[in-house]
């Protein structure tokens, strides 16, 4: 019996991101103006949407009314099949308050993540992440003069060194760490009571991503990793991460708690059962657009090891 498939969230977005013609400023500003142009409006970590939880879409019109002369406009890309093409605009809180507020409301894209649809949420959080990004980056890091958003939000060119500057992606790593028929989960203190994770951590310089699974479990556990395998990936907007969910194998079992966890146990795939469904007395079930919950919901579809997406 094969194992069942989960969707990644805010992965598969929907849009042609038309890379080639993003060195073609006057074609992006041609996109701009397109009448079926359609712009979607993020203020920090927040997205406008509708009544329906879906992504207000307003026409070029809005450029107009905003009491701003150079916002951040970033192109998103255009529709496969009619080619109309996407933008979003991000917004400073404060300014323009009254023509949003007419047009729905702004969802953060934490709230997004149980009520957007797998596309407008896929969307959302690229724009959320580069636009976090390009808010970072107003001056360049080679001279510190002032950058300017290039190639339709792509990257940041400096007014004065002429540096560019592109959007980061922090890989980090997420391990469903296994030994037989038991997985490890381990919980921050500043969680919620009840809240288990599998364990993460950030890539850092010189490793590879084994590495940094071998080394962030002994770090946070004190268990020895083996073999390591790719499972699958997930964009991770908050603000700008790549989720790249592994499967460690266990090599010793004794846990040993420095001072990352406050806590760290192993759980039978029946408990991890229980947990998922929201059944175990001691565990809260996991967010299910989490790496976290896909690993874990992918781990007990199968009588044996895990089942990779």
């Amino acid at each position: 019996m094969e194992p069942e498939q989960f969707t990644i969230s805010l992965s598969g977005d929907p849009l042609d991101r038309l890379d080639a013609l993003r060195k073609k400023p006057d074609a992006i500003i041609k996109l701009q103006n397109h009448p079926d142009a359609v712009f979607v409006i993020v203020r920090n970590d927040q997205i406008l949407t509708d009544d329906q939880g879906m992504l207000v879409l307003v026409s070029a019109e809005i450029l107009q009314q905003l009491n701003d002369d150079n916002p951040d406009i970033l192109f998103l890309g255009v529709e496969h099949k009619s080619r109309r093409p996407w933008f979003a605009i991000a917004v400073e809180p404060g300014i323009n308050d009254d023509l949003f507020d007419a047009m729905g409301r702004f969802l953060s894209l934490r709230e997004g993540l149980a009520l957007l649809p797998a596309n407008d949420l896929a969307i959302a959080g690229r724009i959320i992440s580069l636009a976090n990004w390009h808010s970072l980056n107003r001056f360049c890091g080679c001279c510190g003069a002032p950058s300017q958003l290039a190639g339709g939000g792509e990257k940041r060119i400096c007014n004065s060194c002429e540096a560019e500057h592109f959007p980061r992606v922090d890989p980090a790593v997420i391990m469903m760490v296994i030994d037989d028929n038991h997985c490890l989960l381990g919980r921050n203190a500043s969680w919620p009571a009840g809240r288990y994770s599998t364990l993460a951590g950030f890539v850092e310089p010189g490793e590879s991503l084994e590495e940094a699974c071998r080394r962030e479990v002994m770090e946070e556990a004190g268990i020895r990793v083996g073999k390591v395998s790719y499972a699958f990936s997930q964009p991770w907007p908050f603000p700008h991460s790549l989720m790249i969910g592994m499967v460690a194998t266990a090599l010793s079992s004794q846990i040993t708690l420095e001072d990352e966890l406050e806590d760290a146990h192993w759980f039978t795939r029946e408990e991890v059962k229980l947990i998922l469904a929201g059944k175990h007395p001691d565990v809260l079930p996991p967010f299910d657009h989490t790496a976290s919950g896909l690993l874990l919901r992918n781990w007990v579809t199968k009588d044996q090891d895990y089942a990779p997406v």
